[in-house]
């Protein structure tokens, strides 16, 4: 179990490391300058830190067996989540109108990434907290919402040492990291697959990549973003 636990602590210590590496040149770098940035940025920025901050400290909590302390802070996800999802939302939107005032724009592909973004890390997120009282589920679907906001670092950080890397990147990692730990629980501690929570997580994912395959380039979702982005 202790070997466990440290094992999650270095993944999330990953998580946070390669997020915030993702960002150096396009926010970081500028601080203390916050004008050059509106304050929505700000607002995310300030949710997904939090978020890596509870993420870090939650599993060092139950090792220490502070139980009491662990459930507060876990707690506060009730607020960050929702923060992130919100501003994921307002951020995609803007970006999308920017995008659709270009003759070659991407608005249907940057439009689709961020509803599925939104939608898989708020169910990821709802089925850990239901799980709340089976540690395994927990963990498993917390990690899955963490590799959900990984991938907008990640692809960043690796689209800077080569341009399209990031995207590889961001569709081979939440693979990689099911498919070890099915494995691994396979054959070492021989449970079934199917029944597996990172199992589900992997079909999720693999969902998601044939929506981003099949759905931006038709016509009716192309459409469907310039019609709704005529609502705001």
């Amino acid at each position: 179990m202790e070997k466990k636990y440290k094992i999650l602590i270095l993944f999330f210590v990953m998580v946070v490391v390669i997020s915030l590496s993702g960002f150096m040149n396009t926010y970081l770098k500028y601080f203390p300058d916050t004008q050059k940035f509106p304050l929505l940025i700000h607002i995310h920025f300030a949710a997904f830190l939090s978020w890596f901050a509870m993420i870090l400290i939650q599993p060092i909590l139950i090792k220490q067996k502070r139980y009491a302390l662990h459930r507060k802070i876990g707690r506060l996800s009730y607020f960050i989540a929702p923060v992130i999802v919100i501003t994921i939302l307002l951020l995609v939107k803007a970006q999308v109108q920017r995008e659709l005032s270009v003759p070659e724009n991407s608005a249907p592909v940057t439009a689709l990434i961020g509803l599925l973004d939104v939608v898989s890390f708020s169910l990821y997120y709802t089925i850990a907290m239901i799980n709340k009282q089976n540690t395994r589920w927990h963990v498993a679907f917390l990690i899955a919402a963490s590799l959900i906001v990984l991938n907008p670092g990640m692809s960043r950080l690796f689209n800077q040492l080569q341009p399209g890397l990031g995207l590889l990147a961001a569709i081979i990692l939440p693979f990689i990291v099911p498919l070890i730990i099915i494995f691994f629980e396979k054959i070492k501690l021989n449970r079934p697959v199917f029944k597996n929570p990172y199992f589900i997580f992997l079909c999720g994912w693999s969902l998601e990549i044939v929506l981003f395959i099949t759905i931006p380039n038709t016509e009716y979702w192309k459409s469907f973003v310039v019609n709704t982005m005529k609502l705001f």
